[in-house]
């Protein structure tokens, strides 16, 4: 009870402290765009977390303890018990819990979901040899059922409950929790087998996850909050089992969530990268870079990200995993807008001037491309600059400064720039709109909630296609993040459905911006007060601001009133436009430009613009596609790699 005592002051303080959430009054702003500062605003999707502190303190915990402790044992493990055999174990673990998923069928009224569970059993214990295969799914088609108690508590009525971590264990409210109880009374492994077997068959369920999971966790600017905001509506799918409509719409909305099926094909890809840092002039800090050489002397490709993107995030590791194949060196640096580069790379600390941006960008392959040629002499050849959405714009931008400052830093021989938008602010306003489109239905926040649980689904049905649909355990749903969807299905969604996801997507990536730059430096527009343990607050703060409105009310600030180099907002909209560097870019030899004639973030009139501007001959418009959705596709990756091929 002495040591029980802590805790429970605890919980109880981070309950009562509950900080209040501070909001600025736009209504008399009058400046650039004041329109958009007074639009509707539609709340960011989150979730009540009384226990923010206690949970990311335990998150913590937990994160340290698979650093240290599971990921090394995982490394012997994986080496040790091939793919085979932990296969095989855990499809015996499935058909152990046989008791707990029919028992919780049968209370939930589940009557289809207990003969199903029975008929699994019967077959995979007799012809699977005790549990070891599962010839119930692959001969006889017959879908699991997996249920436990915390499903049906809330079956039963106890719905929402408040999201608890839980030490070791991971993800769980504290219905969940409770239900971990009659959950472990139902286990034939708790009576029968030795606690050591109980947690080795628990470790062998999640083994093959942990790369995945580090891989989201170094990924991530607040890896806490993504997967906390995963796992709420995973399981609360799962709970629900809502009844979608499945129509799709082929548009550029709906082609650009095909950008989910871009994703290294080795998973281990990531593994193999080395992290290597730098001294960054720029900031007074070092920064992280990922690279991979080759073993002799060979061109080696810098690659710059989009919007928000990490170095470790799924679609650079594709990209930086093709190059690599076809024999290049690879350096993948964050980009300018992530919040690793804003804390250690940046000159300033609010990223979204393209012509500062990529400088810094510049200055930090400089600084890779010196630190690189010093640690392999004679073994880099040439070098390409390799972009991606605002990598690629950026790109252009490095392309076209030719200051003697930028002629002292790396050179490059070759630019490959995909999807790259030509007006910054046009690109913002898109996205914002996008974020905006369930205002237009009767109810938006249940608007909201019923794309959120369409995309829970799809993204479970994926991740068990996967890893197998028998295969379950409640934790599977913070590994959503870290897999790559493979393209089987095509995705069922609307464009209306699509847009929101699209315009959600970067709205968190605004989040984590705007908290890395204020905590770089407070420049006094936020109110809320930010604790590292407790974000939520300054999190709902936050998500009241658009790209547009952070543009006015961030970036034109700091470098009109602050630093005085740009005069007014007309000016900064200009000097982030690849037309205002036009005469500097046109018949650049080195330029490759791919992108597709569908995507929102370009209209005809810069197709036709940037096709005069590169030449034909430097410049592929792919019919469909959308901002990215075609670059897993294997014809789309032959012609980008056909540009770097004659570098070789």
């Amino acid at each position: 009870m002495r040591r029980a005592l802590p805790i429970l002051l605890l919980i109880a303080t981070t309950v009562a402290c509950a900080q209040p959430v501070e909001r600025r009054d736009w209504s008399d702003y009058a400046g650039p765009s004041a329109e958009a500062f007074r639009r509707e605003k539609l709340p960011a999707p989150n979730f009540p977390d009384p226990l923010e502190p206690w949970n990311r303190s335990v998150w913590a915990f937990n994160h340290v303890a698979i650093v240290a402790v599971a990921d090394p044992l995982g490394r012997v493990y994986r080496f040790v018990i091939p793919r085979f055999a932990r296969d095989r174990i855990r499809d015996f673990a499935a058909n152990l819990i046989f008791p707990r998923n029919l028992v919780a069928n049968l209370l939930q009224g589940e009557w289809s979901g207990a003969r199903d569970e029975t008929s699994r059993f019967v077959v995979n214990s007799t012809v699977g040899i005790g549990g070891l295969w599962d010839p119930a799914s692959r001969w006889l088609h017959i879908e699991p059922a997996p249920e436990d108690m915390g499903q049906v508590f809330a079956t039963w009525g106890w719905q929402p409950s408040t999201f608890l971590a839980l030490p070791l264990i991971g993800p769980s409210s504290v219905r969940d929790g409770l239900g971990l109880l009659p959950d472990a009374l139902l286990d034939p492994a708790t009576w029968f087998f030795p606690t050591g077997v109980r947690i080795g068959l628990a470790y062998n369920d999640l083994v093959d996850s942990i790369p995945d999971y580090l891989r989201f966790a170094r990924s991530s600017p607040d890896f806490y909050d993504d997967a906390r905001l995963l796992w709420t509506l995973v399981r609360q799918e799962r709970i629900e089992e809502p009844k979608l409509l499945s129509r799709s719409d082929h548009t550029g909305a709906t082609e650009t969530l095909q950008a989910a099926f871009l994703g290294p094909r080795d998973p281990g890809f990531g593994s193999r990268l080395d992290r290597r840092e730098v001294a960054m002039p720029t900031s007074g800090r070092v920064l992280p870079y990922s690279v991979r050489m080759q073993h002799g002397a060979a061109p080696l490709v810098f690659l710059v990200p989009g919007l928000g993107a990490h170095r470790l995030g799924a679609s650079s590791l594709a990209l930086a995993e093709m190059v690599w194949e076809h024999g290049f060196s690879v350096a993948i640096v964050s980009s300018a807008m992530n919040a690793e580069f804003i804390a250690r790379g940046g000159s300033g600390p609010v990223p979204g001037h393209a012509p500062v941006d990529a400088r810094d960008v510049h200055i930090a392959l400089d600084a890779i491309d010196r630190d690189l040629a010093a640690r392999f002499p004679g073994r880099i050849e040439k070098r390409a600059y390799l972009g991606y959405s605002l990598g690629a714009f950026h790109g252009f931008f490095v392309a076209a400064d030719g200051s003697p400052a930028a002629r002292a830093r790396v050179s490059f021989d070759r630019y490959v720039l995909l999807d790259p938008p030509v007006r910054l602010l046009d690109g913002m306003e898109r996205l914002d709109g996008f974020f905006r489109v369930p205002l237009a239905a009767p109810d938006p926040q249940a608007e909201v909630q019923r794309i959120l649980m369409k995309t829970a689904h799809v993204a479970r049905r994926a991740q068990e296609q996967m890893i197998g649909a028998g295969r379950y355990h409640r934790l599977g749903a913070t590994d959503l993040e870290g897999s790559t969807i493979t393209p089987t299905m095509e995705l069922p969604f609307t464009n209306e459905e699509a847009e929101f996801l699209i315009g959600l997507a970067f709205r968190r990536l605004l989040q984590a911006l705007l908290w890395a730059s204020q905590e770089r430096e407070d420049l006094g527009v936020l109110l809320t007060e930010r604790h590292r343990l407790r974000r939520l607050p300054a999190y709902l703060e936050i998500g009241d601001y658009s790209f547009e409105m952070y543009l006015f009310a961030f970036v034109l600030p700091y470098y009109r009133d602050q630093l005085g180099t740009i005069t007014s907002a007309d000016e900064l909209v200009a000097q982030n436009d690849l037309r205002a560097i036009a005469e500097r870019l046109r018949g650049r030899p080195e330029l490759r430009v791919f992108a597709n004639k569908n995507d929102f973030l370009t209209s005809q009139a810069d197709i036709d613009w940037l096709t005069a501007l590169i030449g034909p001959e430097h410049v592929r418009f792919f019919p469909t596609g959308g901002h990215l959705g075609n670059l897993h596709r294997p014809e789309v990756q032959a012609e980008v790699m056909e540009a770097l091929e004659d570098l070789r």
